[in-house]
């Protein structure tokens, strides 16, 4: 019986050169692309695949509201998180809405395919690029904080955001404080600023 996968990027030539790889092996079979997480969200719901590899930015942000509602909803669903950023805050929360994997994009083939063999013998799997920014020091956000800090830099204000996470504008403005708080930044601004230099945009 062969894998199914679920392949998620904004990239077309990406998810093209990623359908090539995972094709390679006949065990493994992609069963749709996406571009987005909505449509993401709903091919698992109809294909509820064995697999989901998912780029971590995509347009219209919520990558890891979809990440940690697959994993709540669907928790037999293995979930690479694939980026071509390095932030230790990024990949914390991605450890903590439980990513099975967490791949930088710049690795190899063969050192993607060994990542995706191992996450689906039930291993946490992560680059080493990845490895060695978690062991950094740095600022540690809540989930809630990081949801908030995605939408944020997606250009979402307090309101909207609010509706997108059904809470409250005050416990949005609540958290924007406590994150802003925690990173030394004073305003929307200076929190794009932040996100800039340490590759969150």
């Amino acid at each position: 019986m062969s894998i199914r996968i679920v392949i998620a990027d904004d990239h077309q030539l990406f998810r093209e050169g990623l359908q090539l790889i995972l094709s390679s092996e006949p065990a493994w079979q992609v069963i749709a692309e996406v571009d987005n997480a909505e449509d993401l969200l709903t091919r698992v719901k109809t294909e509820q695949p064995e697999l989901v590899m998912m780029d971590y930015r995509m347009p219209g942000g919520g990558s890891l509201s979809a990440l940690e509602y697959i994993k709540k909803r669907y928790p037999e669903i293995k979930i690479i998180m694939l980026t071509g950023v390095q932030s230790r805050t990024l990949f914390a929360q991605m450890t903590a809405c439980q990513a099975d994997g967490i791949l930088l994009k710049e690795m190899s083939a063969d050192e993607l395919k060994k990542a995706v063999q191992n996450v689906l013998l039930g291993k946490k799997v992560t680059s080493k690029g990845v490895a060695q920014e978690l062991g950094s020091n740095a600022p540690d956000l809540t989930a809630r904080e990081f949801q908030v800090l995605d939408l944020v830099l997606t250009g979402l204000n307090s309101a909207a955001i609010a509706q997108k996470l059904s809470l409250s504008s005050k416990t949005v403005e609540n958290h924007r404080y406590s994150l802003m708080q925690k990173l030394g930044v004073k305003n929307t601004v200076e929190l794009m600023h932040y996100a800039s230099r340490h590759g969150l945009l």
